[in-house]
């Protein structure tokens, strides 16, 4: 996650229009120079009209493009929560969480699904666009086997399918592209105006990433990502109710003026009490065997006991 390809239009933008020369460019044509003007006139052409296109794109992200949103986004929010280095747990989380992906709508973005162990004791967790899930060690401790495990999992994974990401980048990149293209457009000089272009495109992932950390999807996105991990729960096999039991754990943990999943997740008896109707309404599904329900915990065990 370290090295990004700039194949993004949104990065491409910035390479664009902030690069060095670029900038030298429009202090000479402050200063009045003639072959400067002119060069700051056709970049600001180009600039508006790669904006344009960036805004036409945003009615149809392509699965490239949302793979390289949800790994910048991914490597941002672990610049604040760093990977886990537990080879044997993540291994774990990406074989069950693979399993889970197989039922979620669609199965299976671009490139595939990613899992990784974020190293805090914070409650947490984030299903970023293109199926990148980060879970904290303190959201894990809130499972205590392996359907529980794969309840959060499959919460995340819902976000995902649901493309709750994506809805909150595009929210953010149209308002912006389009304010500042406006602003870009009707500008004289076009130096000032080119700056707050660049500014609103180097903004982006930073808005998707606030609305994921700091003020969390809206209740009803929480809601969709909570029934659709219940149906992938029963789809493959593992216990709906494993989310209920989860949830009721964490109730004990959080602080209702906490940080990280307090602040930007619904109360857990408000998330119980729908989901226990939804479950009632599922189809019934026979219970796992014995040699199941083992098998798992042996699984679990060996995997996570140390998380």
């Amino acid at each position: 996650m370290k090295t990004i390809p700039p194949a993004l239009p949104v990065i491409s933008l910035m390479l664009i229009l902030a690069g060095c020369g670029t900038l030298d460019t429009l202090k000479e044509a402050a200063a009045g120079n003639p072959s400067a003007i002119a060069q700051t006139v056709e970049t600001g052409k180009q600039g508006v009209e790669v904006g344009q296109k960036v805004v036409q794109a945003n009615k149809d992200f392509s699965p490239e493009e949302e793979y390289y949103i949800g790994r910048t986004v991914a490597a941002t929010i672990l610049t604040m929560y760093r990977p886990w280095d537990g080879p044997k747990a993540n291994e774990y989380l990406n074989t069950l969480g693979l399993s889970l992906a197989l039922a979620a709508v669609p199965p299976n973005p671009y490139k595939g699904y990613h899992f990784l162990i974020m190293d805090t004791d914070d409650i947490n967790a984030f299903g970023a666009p293109s199926g990148f899930v980060l879970v904290s060690r303190g959201l894990l401790r809130c499972a205590s086997s392996e359907d529980e495990v794969a309840s959060i999992l499959a919460h995340e994974i819902g976000h995902v399918s649901l493309k709750h990401g994506m809805s909150a980048i595009s929210s953010a990149r149209r308002t912006d592209a389009l304010l500042a293209i406006a602003k870009f457009a009707a500008s004289n000089s076009g130096v000032g105006m080119l700056s707050d272009l660049t500014a609103s495109f180097g903004g982006v992932i930073g808005d998707i990433v606030k609305t994921m950390v700091s003020s969390g999807y809206s209740r009803d996105q929480e809601k969709q990502a909570d029934l659709e991990a219940i149906r992938i729960l029963h789809d493959v096999g593992y216990d709906p109710q494993a989310l209920v039991r989860v949830l009721t754990v964490m109730k004990t943990k959080l602080k209702p003026d906490g940080k990280a999943f307090a602040k930007t997740h619904p109360a857990p008896d408000t998330r119980i009490s729908y989901l226990k109707d939804a479950i009632k309404a599922q189809a019934a599904m026979p219970a796992a065997s014995a040699a199941q329900v083992k098998s798992r915990q042996m699984r679990y065990l060996a995997a996570l006991q140390k998380i």
